[in-house]
């Protein structure tokens, strides 16, 4: 079973030491939850919420990046790379010089959108250069 829901308290449990936590959860059956209560033990996992970008949302997105590259006449992979460049996420990161071409081959095969770039670094004794790891913002399609 997979829900969202919301941290409403914790706690510790002084004896045992461990986590005593409240969940307030976007669900109201509460038959499958009586069912689990009577469990022995769970598995359970936590992780924050982010809402996912539905596969329509993601060929329009491309759609529009299309009628981009008809107007301006650019693929609208390039278009979308800049797009990355300048409101995506990244990371700079110092690699040796001898392992650049290795890891930049090995980033690209994440996807279209993961691009490096590469700028000097202010670790010369060590590395020449820093590297910007562009993260994808869309998928491919």
């Amino acid at each position: 079973m997979q829900v969202t829901g919301i941290i409403t308290n914790f706690n510790k449990d002084w004896k045992t030491g461990k986590a005593i936590v409240t969940l307030l959860l976007d669900m109201a059956d509460m038959e499958h939850i009586e069912k689990l209560s009577k469990l022995k033990k769970l598995t359970v996992t936590l992780k924050r919420f982010f809402k996912k970008r539905s596969l329509d949302s993601n060929a329009y997105a491309w759609e529009l990046l299309g009628r981009l590259q008809d107007e301006l006449h650019i693929k609208k992979e390039d278009i979308y790379r800049d797009l990355i460049r300048n409101i995506g996420s990244y990371e700079i990161v110092p690699i040796k010089n001898e392992a650049v071409e290795r890891f930049r081959e090995s980033w690209s095969r994440n996807g279209i959108g993961w691009i490096t770039e590469t700028m000097k670094s202010k670790f010369e004794r060590f590395y020449k250069r820093n590297h910007i790891l562009w993260l994808e913002l869309l998928h491919y399609s």
